[in-house]
């Protein structure tokens, strides 16, 4: 003789069997990190991507070079949407037959529109001329506006070409024409052949 279970005690004991299975595959599934609060940071000056090396090539309308960018370190901040830059080499094309302009410095604080750049701490901007000589223009703090190719310091400055070194306080360098106006101190040294 056989003795038959009745219907309702096998369900039941089919869905406790499911329901063990089910509650022991979700403690399986618990991750202890889980439970651990995010870290949320709060410190508003904290950057919000930091990139390095980096470098960016921008082309004019014809597709032809604008100006390249490269530096060891970049550093968005995103509060104020500026970005710093360390030790960043900038080249400024110029339409032919005019030479780049060549600019280097510690570091660089760039506008959150782009439309300033302030070089800071042994700002070199050189330029090799046709005849092959070398322009080079020192000093220590400068402010760069790329869209209006003008560059201005009120600091000390500078200027070495071939045999001959000038120095002014002061300066405006009109980058789509090769002009630098010395605005005050201006005193020269100058070798003739």
């Amino acid at each position: 003789m056989t003795m038959r279970l009745p219907r309702y005690l096998v369900t039941g004991v089919i869905g406790i069997l499911i329901l063990a299975l089910a509650l022991a595959v979700g403690y399986w599934n618990i991750r202890p990190a889980s439970f651990v609060p995010t870290l949320v940071i709060s410190d508003s000056g904290q950057p919000d991507f930091i990139i390095g090396p980096a470098w960016t090539l921008v082309r004019d309308d014809d597709g032809q070079p604008s100006y390249r960018l490269q530096s060891l370190r970049t550093t968005h901040e995103l509060t104020t949407g500026q970005s710093r830059l360390s030790q960043p080499e900038l080249t400024l094309y110029r339409p032919e037959p005019e030479p780049p302009w060549q600019l280097q410095a510690a570091s660089a604080l760039i506008s959150a529109e782009g439309d300033q750049v302030e070089l800071t701490d042994n700002v070199v901007i050189e330029q090799t001329l046709p005849n092959g000589q070398q322009r080079r223009l020192l000093t220590d703090a400068l402010t760069l506006h790329p869209a209006r190719d003008y560059a201005e310091t009120a600091e000390d400055v500078r200027i070495e070409y071939a045999e001959s070194a000038t120095t002014a306080r002061g300066m405006q360098v009109f980058l789509n024409d090769s002009r630098v106006e010395l605005l005050s101190t201006v005193r020269g040294r100058h070798e003739v052949d």
